[in-house]
């Protein structure tokens, strides 16, 4: 479980997840991938949400693959799984520690923004090092 993945994040499912099928809300995915970009973008990165530059989401797929249940507890996985000029990947994953068990994975694409101009930028050289520090291969034993 995440084995590939060095930027993990833990929770226990909401009342506030559940919809009226009781199961995980899809929103509440997209919530949980937000709420560890953003941390992946301040920890690993060093970037400040409010400040000059930063990451617009471009675009996100998720495959869901097992419903989640009221006060299941997860484990969240986040890499940079691509960079390109101006835009790089973002990988997940999203388990049930309970039950062992992948219940989603996605992507997303992000663009490096000039948050004052409102322009695109090139990926800064500063996160490209950042990441290969950080995007250590996680090998299994």
């Amino acid at each position: 479980m995440l084995e590939t993945f060095r930027f993990i994040q833990h929770l226990r499912v909401t009342l506030s997840d559940i919809d009226m099928l009781r199961h995980v809300n899809n929103a509440a995915y997209v919530r949980w991938l937000e709420t560890i970009r953003c941390e992946y973008f301040a920890e690993v990165l060093g970037g400040e949400v409010a400040g000059e530059r930063g990451i617009i989401m471009a675009k996100l797929n998720v495959d869901y693959e097992v419903a989640l249940q009221y006060r299941e507890r997860v484990a969240i996985g986040c890499k940079v799984s691509r960079i390109g000029g101006k835009s790089f990947d973002f990988a997940y994953e999203v388990w049930s520690e309970d039950r062992n068990l992948r219940s989603a994975r996605a992507v997303t694409t992000v663009v490096a923004m000039n948050y004052e101009t409102g322009k695109t930028i090139a990926v800064p050289e500063a996160w490209r090092a950042a990441v290969a520090a950080f995007e250590i291969a996680v090998l299994p034993v």
